[in-house]
C-alpha cells in the first residue's frame, strides 16, 4: 500500500465514524490538494475550491499569529450557521474536516486529533499544530 493510498483510508476512516462529517481532505500549504475522501456529487466539484481556501485560511492564521506575537497556533475557531471546517496543519500539509451544521465540535475535534497524531508519520513535515474554523 503506497502512503497515498494510506491517507485515503485514514481519511475514508475518519469520515465513516462521524456522521456530520461530509469530506476530509489533505493539501499543501499553498493550496495544492493531496488527497481527499470520496465526495458526494455535490461536493465533488468543490474539493479544489476547499483545498485552496483550506491553505489561505491556514496560512492567515499563521500569520495573524506572527503579527501579532502570539506564537505557534493552537487553535482558531469561527462557526457559521451552516456548516462547520476545522483544520489542523502538520509541517508543510493542511488537514481539513468538512462537516454539516448538525456535527459536534467535539467530536469533530476528536477525529482531527486523530488524524494529527497518525498523519504526520505518512505526510513529509514537523509535528502537528491544530487549526479549527467554521464555514458553511
Amino acid at each position: 500500500m503506497t502512503q497515498i493510498s494510506k491517507v485515503q483510508d485514514l481519511l475514508e476512516r475518519s469520515v465513516q465514524k462521524v456522521s456530520q462529517l461530509q469530506c476530509a481532505l489533505v493539501v499543501s500549504v499553498d493550496g495544492l490538494l493531496l488527497c481527499h475522501s470520496p465526495a458526494s456529487p455535490r461536493e465533488s466539484g468543490e474539493v479544489d475550491k476547499r483545498a485552496a481556501m483550506a491553505s489561505a485560511l491556514a496560512n492567515l492564521a499563521v500569520r495573524i499569529a506572527e503579527e501579532e506575537g502570539m506564537g505557534a497556533i493552537d487553535h482558531a475557531f469561527v462557526q457559521a450557521e451552516g456548516g462547520l471546517c476545522m483544520f489542523g496543519m502538520t509541517g508543510s500539509s493542511v488537514i481539513g474536516l468538512y462537516c454539516d451544521s448538525e456535527a459536534e465540535l467535539g467530536a469533530v475535534g476528536y477525529e482531527l486529533a486523530v488524524l494529527m497524531e497518525q498523519l504526520p508519520s505518512l505526510l513529509v513535515g514537523e509535528t502537528p499544530r491544530f487549526v479549527l474554523s467554521g464555514a458553511s
